[in-house]
């Protein structure tokens, strides 16, 4: 079970990248008190947390629905993971913090509700690649596993948020920059495998 449970927890984790989340939010919430920082993490935890987990419990649903085969998911997911990850493999030379979008932030203060969901909850969060691994997974593993392990998740990103100001001090940009590639590397890793395995699973449901 435990074995189980962390090839759930490390895919999200990767995935995730809340190491990629920590510039922006800084930016986002650097005029905001400490009251009003605690409160953007609850608001984009809680609201992530609970899109991960409805997705992760009603997607194979949806599929079903939508005649999709959860090894067709694979596929997608993990092109669409590809892609992100080799994304972050650059993000060394333009961070989340400069993308397109980013630069513009608006220096105003910002109240708590106007970034907690968007986009911090999402896409930050439970982007679209956090979904189409939460869906993946939860047709490979059992519900309450992947529950735990989202929950687990979510608490570690939360936590790296609650203590965004030490960590970033302590990795700085060179840090936050090189931990975004090494998670960029894992993640095209886990894309391709996830791309294999559909392949595999398509080519065995034809004999």
């Amino acid at each position: 079970m435990i074995t189980e449970f962390m090839l759930v927890v490390i895919p999200m984790f990767v995935v995730i990248d809340p190491f990629g989340v920590l510039p922006i939010y800084l930016s986002l919430t650097g005029s905001m008190d400490r009251a009003g920082r605690m409160k953007t993490i609850k608001y984009s935890m809680l609201f992530a947390t609970i899109l991960l987990i409805i997705f992760a419990l009603l997607g194979k649903m949806i599929l079903d629905y939508l005649s999709v085969s959860i090894d067709a998911l694979r596929i997608s997911g993990g092109l669409l993971l590809l892609i992100i990850g080799v994304s972050m493999l650059y993000e060394g030379d333009t961070p989340r913090s400069r993308r397109k979008g980013a630069e513009d932030l608006d220096p105003a203060p910002h109240a708590p509700e106007d970034v907690a969901f968007v986009p911090l909850g999402t896409p930050m969060l439970a982007g679209p690649g956090a979904i189409s691994v939460a869906i993946t997974l939860a047709g490979t593993a059992e519900s309450p596993i992947v529950i735990a392990s989202l929950l687990t998740v979510m608490a570690s990103c939360g936590l790296l948020l609650w203590k965004a100001d030490v960590v970033f001090k302590l990795i700085g940009n060179a840090g936050t920059r090189a931990l975004t590639r090494v998670m960029g590397l894992i993640t095209s890793a886990y894309a391709v495998q996830m791309i294999l395995d559909g392949i595999a699973g398509y080519v065995i449901s034809l004999g």
